[in-house]
């Protein structure tokens, strides 16, 4: 039997989602924000993500709450081309689609701002968001061994995964990514 719908809207980050978005992230847990490579609860930090024109940040609001946030972070200089995803999903919202979909948002935002290559970092042990990714045609590209410590001083391996937009934008648009770009979805 099917649950009660959920809204799901996917909308840039505003100046208004300030606060919003700190709560967000207060409510991962510590362990996970381990992972993160800026201190997300700093005053300040939000805010300049926000006045900053080479990062596209997107929210996904779940029933009227921020359940997800990624971004698209343009590289520099020769790395110009390239687009870095970060991404991350409320602990209550995980393994429903919300990374999926973020995700595919992302591959959106990497065509609009002219990127050709996206990659994204993770933390290898992290099965399920490589299996995540994996699925939308991101392939390995590297492995750093011990590159990421954690706040216990617990050391991981960092795998760098990429995929050229337009192969996979193609492939997005054959299974409806337009859908999911004009109207809302489920989570």
């Amino acid at each position: 039997m099917a649950g009660p719908r959920t809204e799901v809207e996917i909308r840039a980050l505003g100046r208004d989602d300030a606060d919003a978005l700190r709560h967000f992230f207060a409510r991962v847990p510590a362990g996970d924000r381990t992972f993160f490579r800026e201190s997300v609860l700093e005053p300040g930090v939000i805010e300049r993500w926000i006045s900053d024109p080479d990062q596209h940040r997107l929210v996904a609001v779940v029933d009227g709450a921020i359940g997800g946030h990624v971004a698209v972070l343009r590289g520099v200089g020769w790395s110009r081309h390239v687009g870095e995803i970060r991404l991350v999903v409320d602990p209550a919202h995980r393994r429903r689609g919300l990374g999926r979909l973020l995700a595919q948002r992302a591959v959106v935002e990497a065509v609009e701002m002219g990127t050709t290559k996206l990659v994204v970092e993770v933390v290898a042990t992290q099965e399920p968001t490589v299996a995540m990714f994996s699925k939308l045609g991101f392939e390995p590209e590297g492995l750093l061994k011990e590159h990421v410590r954690s706040q216990t001083g617990e050391m991981h391996d960092l795998l760098v995964l990429a995929h050229f937009v337009e192969p996979l934008w193609d492939t997005l648009r054959t299974t409806g990514v337009e859908d999911l770009v004009l109207g809302e979805s489920e989570a």
